[in-house]
């Protein structure tokens, strides 16, 4: 257990501390400018970001926490098992921070501003408690996703990497080719499912089934991670 929090140190102290007050000024600009904007041409709003800034935040943490302690640790004689705990804890430990950020920051722009937020164009109401649970869901999910990107990364050749790349520059333009053929068909099955899993529904969308979701599919990116870890190598 000491290694595990000698670990989540060493990620917030020399990698994550200095990320999340850069973070915090962003989101506090984002505020000032919708503030201004909406007071001085008379606009309704929104105007700026909100919690598209904290989970673009966790994506990025996600993906560079990895590389940056990965060799050094387990240098260090710990084992890949613990990595991963530690690794998991901090991601967790980071959604937490930043999705008390966030609703600080949406409590602030409820008062003085219009910032745009993920969560208001998917459900209506002001639910704190929804709202709190669901972007702590996104944000966790998020960072899983980020080192899971990275670990297939890491793991590949330079072919397979470039590939990768650019796999969604063919993947998309083929799936509205196919969309089209088939009247939207396509389209409407996946924006089906997304509304499904989100819990989203015209009439009353619910927050917390989008939650559960995103939860859900945290738990299986972090067993697709564990097993990467499991495989990745030590680089020079």
């Amino acid at each position: 257990m000491s290694s595990v929090w000698k670990i989540n140190k060493l990620h917030f102290i020399a990698m994550s501390n200095r990320q999340i007050l850069i973070c915090a000024a962003v989101m506090a600009l984002h505020v000032i400018i919708s503030a201004a904007v909406i007071r001085l041409v008379d606009f309704g709003g929104p105007a700026g970001g909100g919690d598209i800034i904290t989970m673009c935040y966790m994506l990025v943490m996600g993906i560079v926490l990895f590389p940056a302690s990965f060799k050094y640790i387990i240098s260090q004689g710990i084992s890949r098992r613990t990595f991963f705990i530690a690794e998991s804890l901090s991601l967790v430990m980071l959604a937490i921070v930043f999705t008390a950020m966030t609703v600080a920051f949406y409590a602030v722009n409820l008062r003085v501003s219009h910032v745009w937020m993920v969560y208001e164009s998917i459900y209506r109401g002001r639910d704190f408690i929804a709202f709190t649970l669901w972007e702590f869901g996104g944000m966790l999910f998020l960072g899983l996703l980020g080192w899971f990107i990275c670990l297939v990364y890491y793991l590949v050749d330079l072919k397979s990497k470039i590939l990768i790349t650019i796999a969604p520059f063919i993947v998309v333009p083929l799936a509205a080719f196919f969309d089209a053929l088939a009247d939207g068909a396509l389209w409407d099955a996946i924006l089906g499912f997304l509304k499904t899993v989100m819990g989203y529904d015209a009439v009353s969308p619910n927050p917390y089934i989008g939650t559960a979701s995103l939860l859900a599919a945290a738990v299986i990116l972090a067993g697709l991670v564990l097993i990467l870890t499991r495989r990745a190598p030590i680089k020079e």
